[in-house]
């Protein structure tokens, strides 16, 4: 009993030396300290919920300690404390920013630690982001993508705590977020009342302009009832601090704006040297919002079009080559033998399509736009991939002059009017196409740079 004594003080006292190195921010006392305890860490690491080494640098803002403790122990930042709380969570609470981004960085997976009543760093910056925070929000959600999906104790995602709170500036990153993502359908998740994100909004101190940009949106049911029989606007309406412009959004799913105001929100395109939250909160551009309805989730499913893209395209372009009918295999110029007696063929020329006039015009129309909407398509699946897919871009750009290089020579008469009018029109379009998918993917570069230079870690957004 006596010979246990002098050990325990020993290790009572080496615990205090460690509490010493975190409070001056020492690794080298700390690695001082392992060499002669080599169970120090060990002994730490046993009791599940204790205030581990790296929740005090953590919550103390001792940077060089809580990242040395992170290498040594990753296990310590899933840890929590009597309290509930991880180490990242004791980071935000205490304002340590740049040890939760270091965090984050080297463990994108700490931001879905479930804390006290099931609150993760994500749920807890959504309810508390004011000002500069939400920048960190956008950093949370594009370095772990999935972490919108968990939820609290409460079934509540991270937009019912923004909601919850009152947050409108959280409110605003996460829809912005959600809608460039195509995961506005996380906004008719219910929690255990059965309350959507918008039967939180209308419910208490109702949170006017959330409703509204809610109400706005194609994936959110206002007539969805929650476990006491009760829509949104039927919360709403029973409220004294209604207001009546937002009845009215309920009720129209969406008022109508002016031309002028519309034209210009619809093609507004917004500045990519906003900050990352900012850069969320602007709204949709037309080509983004086009994006959702050609947006498929399903990966069969895109495999299926692109295939039946792929043999439309092929059809077309050998229907272009080979024409109803054929090609004219020789000359002629004289459409009469002699006075009385008629040619049995008409003036034509080799190499010319023998089809001719509005079955030739009607041919040619419909057999362009099958091939232009084919193209379309695949493009449409390329540009993202780009630009790993810049050889299939070009080969479809070298196919389609090739096709309406084939159109122009297969008319017979060099200077009709048709030919020039169908090619005409059309090569414009394939350009507009082609020239279109160019700027969507320089925008789309820009904007994965800058959310790529927040997240830090190599991959696709």
């Amino acid at each position: 009993m006596a010979r246990g004594l002098p050990e325990k003080e020993e290790r009572e006292a080496r615990e205090s030396r460690l509490q010493l190195a975190i409070e001056h921010d020492d690794i080298d006392l700390l690695h001082n300290l392992i060499v002669e305890d080599k169970e120090l860490l060990d002994r730490l690491s046993r009791d599940p919920f204790r205030n581990t080494p790296l929740h005090i640098a953590a919550a103390e803002g001792k940077f060089e300690v809580a990242m040395e403790m992170f290498i040594l122990r990753p296990e310590f930042a899933h840890k929590l404390n009597p309290e509930g709380y991880s180490p990242m969570h004791l980071a935000l609470q205490h304002k340590q920013y740049s040890i939760v981004r270091a965090l984050m960085t080297l463990d994108p997976e700490l931001i879905r630690v479930r804390g006290r009543c099931g609150i993760t760093p994500l749920h807890y910056i959504a309810g508390e982001a004011k000002d500069n925070e939400v920048e960190l929000l956008a950093e949370f959600l594009c370095t772990c993508k999935s972490s919108i999906e968990d939820l609290t104790c409460r079934c509540e995602t991270a937009v019912h705590i923004a909601v919850k709170n009152h947050n409108l500036e959280a409110f605003d990153v996460l829809l912005g977020w959600l809608s460039r993502v195509h995961l506005k359908k996380i906004l008719s998740w219910e929690d255990k009342d059965g309350n959507t994100v918008l039967h939180v909004a209308a419910s208490g101190e109702p949170q006017h302009e959330m409703i509204k940009s809610l109400a706005r949106q194609r994936d959110v049911n206002v007539n969805v009832k929650n476990f006491d029989k009760k829509t949104a606007l039927e919360i709403y309406q029973v409220h004294p601090r209604k207001k009546q412009d937002v009845v009215d959004e309920l009720q129209q799913k969406g008022h109508r704006e002016r031309f002028g105001e519309r034209l210009y929100k619809v093609f507004f395109i917004p500045n990519l040297d906003l900050s990352l939250s900012k850069f969320f909160t602007v709204r949709l551009t037309f080509l983004e919002r086009s994006a959702i309805y050609f947006y498929i989730e399903d990966k069969s499913t895109r495999e299926v079009i692109l295939v039946v893209s792929t043999l439309m395209a092929t059809a077309t372009y050998q229907a272009a080559l080979s024409p109803p009918g054929g090609y004219w295999q020789d000359s002629s110029s004289n459409p009469l033998t002699n006075s009385t007696e008629i040619a049995h063929e008409k003036p034509h020329q080799a190499g010319k399509m023998i089809l001719s006039g509005s079955h030739l015009y009607l041919f040619t129309s419909l057999n362009s736009m099958t091939f232009l909407i084919s193209m379309c398509i695949i493009l449409a699946a390329s540009v993202p991939l780009f630009p790993g897919t810049s050889l299939v871009c070009c080969s479809m750009f070298v196919l389609a002059a090739t096709y309406f290089s084939s159109l122009t020579t297969g008319f017979q008469n060099y200077n009709d009017v048709g030919k020039k009018l169908i090619v005409g029109v059309f090569t414009v379009a394939m350009g507009l196409v082609f020239g279109l998918s160019v700027w969507i993917w320089l925008r789309r570069a820009r904007v994965q740079r800058k959310i790529n230079a927040s997240m830090r870690r190599i991959g696709d957004f």
